[in-house]
């Protein structure tokens, strides 16, 4: 046999050991944690209930509950003990949460420590995407008789119509429920508030507001006179944060943070109707079955839900009766009608 011949059954041999090798400390490498995901419904009552029960629990809230991706049998209770007054994370440094562990037994959630991995997991800072979309359209007409200040016979009469269209939007909220601003219990109750981001890099608005009044003297000259006035509405940061709102027991209550800009005739005290009422509330959905902040999620907290006008505005739960011909209808009629969508969406550690 040759020298070369004998060389490279050897040479062959080393590569596929080596191959070997790298393959097996590819499986040996740990993977990358992966975030955590809320749980809700008869899962997340479970965890609740086990949790509520301890009495070294008395004094605490329930903040979220959220299970592994390494292991779903494994969740934490993410808690904290409220103060009895207002207190923020910039002014009196973070608010402490308490992580009490749960293992899913055969069907019973019992307290215990959780693999290195699954700790890992759920240590994790713990963010979630609050997105809500929608879209629809909104008209006011308006026709007032009015006795003219002309000794000529015949009225004065004032018509406005206004329509909004397109109005379309798309907002992003990122919620940290790990980063408590507020945790506080009062006579009135409790007020757990996490820190949120608007992320307007994903965020969108269309909306084009004409209106136009037209008047006419009888009385007097008898000629009408018309006036236009377009508001274009943009999306606006100033106070994009204090538009998402957990109010307890009703759920999350989300806005579109806007501003508006005008061109035309636009003297408001020239119009009797005003600015639409789209952007002053009547786009404000309140996502019941959404308790981010809390224990009361739906089975799958991911899941679209469903908003719309009036049936699930912020503003009619409220017990107002939004509408600008409210207490004029013989002059007034208005439509508006919009539809959207609240979605929870898991945001990956950066």
């Amino acid at each position: 046999m040759s020298r070369r011949a004998q060389v490279v059954p050897i040479v062959r041999i080393g590569v596929a050991l080596a191959a070997l090798l790298l393959t097996a400390a590819g499986l040996a490498a740990p993977e990358p944690a992966r975030a955590a995901k809320l749980v809700g419904g008869r899962e997340q009552a479970a965890i609740a209930q086990a949790f509520t029960a301890n009495s070294a629990h008395t004094k605490q809230l329930i903040v979220s509950i959220r299970a592994s991706t390494v292991s779903a049998a494994w969740a934490v209770v993410k808690s904290v003990r409220p103060e009895g007054s207002g207190r923020t994370s910039s002014h009196s440094g973070p608010i402490r949460l308490l992580s009490t562990y749960y293992h899913r037994v055969d069907g019973q959630e019992r307290t215990g420590r959780p693999p290195k991995a699954v700790r890992a997991d759920l240590a994790q800072d713990f963010r979630v995407a609050i997105v809500y979309t929608g879209s629809g359209g909104e008209s006011i007409r308006y026709k007032q008789l009015y006795r003219s200040v002309c000794a000529g016979a015949g009225g004065f009469t004032d018509q406005q119509d206004s329509t909004v269209n397109p109005m379309s939007w798309s907002v992003r909220y990122v919620v940290n429920l790990d980063d408590l601003l507020t945790a506080v219990r009062s006579s009135q109750g409790t007020m757990i508030v996490p820190s949120v981001s608007f992320d307007s890099l994903h965020s969108s608005l269309k909306a084009v507001q004409t209106l136009t009044r037209t008047v006419l003297d009888a009385g007097c000259d008898g000629k009408p006179s018309t006036f236009n006035c377009t508001t274009t509405y943009r999306l606006s940061e100033s106070a994009a944060d204090g538009m998402l709102s957990f109010a307890p027991g009703l759920g999350t209550e989300i806005g579109v943070p806007t501003a508006a800009s005008s061109a035309g005739q636009c003297d408001p005290n020239d119009y009797t109707l005003g600015p639409s009422l789209w952007d002053s509330g009547a786009t404000t959905a309140l996502a019941g079955r959404l308790n981010l902040v809390g224990r009361s999620l739906p089975g799958n907290p991911y899941a679209r839900v469903s908003v719309s006008w009036p049936n699930d505005s912020a503003t009619l739960s409220a017990g107002f009766l939004a509408s600008p011909c409210q207490g004029d209808a013989p002059a007034c009629s208005d439509t508006f009608h919009w539809m959207g969508t609240v979605e929870l969406q898991p945001v990956p550690e950066s």
